[in-house]
Formats: structure tokens, sequence, C-alpha cells
């Protein structure tokens, strides 16, 4: 039996359809890069320098005394990591409980 005219127009736009899924459906699947990543000349964000941080945190309060005479407070921070102490003299005695203080290159 001849198929209609109808029906030969079905055909074909089902199968364009199957068709044009299918490549899209091969268009999207990721492939790795074959390529290597390369930086001709002297990067920007490499070479800068960047000030690294950490927390320092209030360990105590002391008076501060210079030649026998009361000179404020010395709010004294341990540091997060390994490093020697930070000492922030003030004239007030109420110090911060902790900030971000620069870390200390070993």
């Amino acid at each position: 039996m001849k198929k209609n005219n109808g029906e030969d127009r079905m055909f074909i736009f089902k199968n364009f359809l199957l068709l044009n899924a299918l490549l899209i459906a091969i268009s999207l699947v990721t492939k790795p890069s074959l390529s290597k990543g390369k930086i001709y000349g002297q990067s920007k964000t490499l070479s800068k320098e960047y000030t690294k941080y950490e927390n320092c945190r209030l360990r105590k309060t002391e008076i501060n005394i210079k030649d026998g005479v009361k000179d404020g407070y010395k709010c004294i921070f341990k540091r997060q990591g390994k490093g020697k102490d930070v000492t922030v003299f003030q004239p007030s005695p109420v110090c911060q409980k902790s900030f971000k203080c620069k870390t200390e290159i070993q």
C-alpha cells in the first residue's frame, strides 16, 4: 500500500525532529579541553602580592607605665597562628575583643 502525502510529511517531520534532538544532545555533552592554559607575558594576578590577615584575640589589658607615670593602657592580643603577640596602646582601658591583624612572615 502506498502512503498518502500527509503521512509522508508527518514521517519526514518526525525524523527531522528526532535528528535535531540528537544533534542538540550530542552538542551539549562536555568535552575536556585539549589545550594547555598558557599565560603569555607576566600575569597580573599571579605576580600581585596579597596581604594575608589572621585573627588576633584579646589576651589581657595592662596599665602602661612610662617613666614611673601612668601613660594609658596597652591591649595585648594573641595571634591565631604562631608569632609574637600584638600590642596596641590607647588611653582607654576598654579594648576590643578581636581584630584582623597582618600575618607575620616567618
